[in-house]
């Protein structure tokens, strides 16, 4: 706590102090995310990983709202969210890329710590665990995120926007590598890659969905995934990147195994 509260006062990398925090807790891995509820788009603030460097699918995307859906628009700041205890929203259909992510990393619990929740902003931390949490962690977890909450209400100014910023450099490093290269560097998974094919291919979000026998809120949900694994920001900029990435690489086959 005292490491979380020194970098929010810009004493400290934000990174450092979450990575502490994810190991003092017993995750594998997590990031602080900075949603803008009106386009629903996430930006990761800071992520930490402690198996960065082992062969395994990265940490790259937000899974709070496929999984717990309009439940998060208004959060209560300081609240505890478990994939494991929470019930669905009625009408809501938790996206399935979170559990076909936890799946390839051989996780099981899914947690969201609310730090702030606004009219047009929330901020909060996912973290992702190997097992359920014992009730000794949740209470935990629990003690310490009011504190957490009322640390991120004070942080300095421009603490946050700094990191997203540091962030979006090392994204722009990525910019040049087409994102249906063979070495697939973005690392989609393979329905987002089916996506991009197809939108690629000049289909729009409607012939994407009649293609793939897919909602078009599915389609969507891995539209917002691909956004943050490839750093753009929309529908265009990804089809931009899409055309480019046909130009110079060998045009792949569509895949259905």
């Amino acid at each position: 706590m005292a490491e979380f509260c020194e970098a929010l006062q810009g004493r400290q990398s934000l990174t450092e102090a979450l990575a502490h925090f994810i190991r003092s807790v017993g995750a594998e891995c997590g990031m602080i995310v900075r949603t803008h509820t009106n386009e629903m788009h996430p930006q990761r603030v800071a992520a930490h990983d402690e198996r960065r460097a082992d062969p395994v699918r990265p940490l790259v995307a937000s899974y709070a709202d496929g999984q717990f859906g309009r439940h998060l628009q208004r959060p209560r700041p300081a609240s505890l969210w478990l994939r494991s205890v929470e019930a669905a929203e009625p009408g809501h259909d938790p996206h399935p890329a979170l559990a076909e992510w936890q799946a390839a990393r051989r996780l099981e619990e899914f947690a969201v710590l609310v730090l702030a929740a606004g009219p047009s902003i929330r901020d909060h931390i996912e973290l992702h665990f190997r097992h359920q949490l014992s009730a000794e962690v949740q209470a935990a977890i629990a003690a310490v995120l009011p504190t957490m909450a009322r640390s991120w209400a004070k942080r300095q100014v421009g603490v946050v926007t700094r990191t997203i910023t540091c962030h979006r450099t090392r994204a722009d490093a990525l910019a040049n590598r087409p994102v249906l290269g063979e070495a697939n560097p973005h690392q989609l998974s393979r329905a987002e890659f089916r996506v991009c094919l197809l939108l690629s291919r000049g289909l729009s979000v409607e012939g994407v969905s009649a293609e793939l026998g897919l909602a078009k809120s599915t389609v969507r949900s891995h539209l917002r995934s691909i956004y943050a694994k490839t750093g753009v920001t929309s529908l265009a900029e990804l089809v931009f990147r899409l055309l480019d990435s046909r130009e110079a690489e060998p045009r792949p086959t569509l895949r259905t195994a």
